[in-house]
């Protein structure tokens, strides 16, 4: 039984999530260990990127998934991608193009959970 779909639909849910500015839904999907490595060489833990977004420093208005390629391993999987976002940091807008890539793994529970997330800027087109 492949676990892509499922992977992909979590990818999916943290979309729709960060858009919609869902902090419930984004705390049940990121791990309290989690690591994320924005485009910009900044780094939040899950606490302080949650706080970001509810403070409204940062804030998604638009952002895009494509090119996605999952790679599942035995209790976690990566997937990587382009992402495409017009975001609100500390209310500038800035177009944010980055490659990307996360890793999910199952927790004790049983949950898969966003674990480490890494950008890397594309260059200006």
């Amino acid at each position: 039984m492949t676990r892509v779909p499922e992977v992909l639909a979590l990818e999916e849910r943290r979309r729709q999530a960060l858009l919609a500015g869902d902090l419930p839904t984004l705390q049940r999907l990121l791990a309290e260990d989690l690591v994320y490595v924005h485009s910009t060489g900044a780094c939040d833990g899950r606490d302080s990127y949650l706080a970001k977004l509810a403070g409204g420093s940062l804030q998604y208005l638009e952002l895009d998934f494509s090119s996605l390629q999952v790679q599942v391993l035995s209790q976690a999987a990566t997937v990587s991608g382009r992402m495409a976002a017009l975001v609100s940091k500390d209310g500038q807008r800035k177009n944010v193009a980055s490659l990307f890539m996360t890793v999910w793994a199952r927790d004790i529970d049983g949950e898969w959970r966003l674990h480490a997330h890494q950008g890397t800027p594309l260059p200006a087109a």
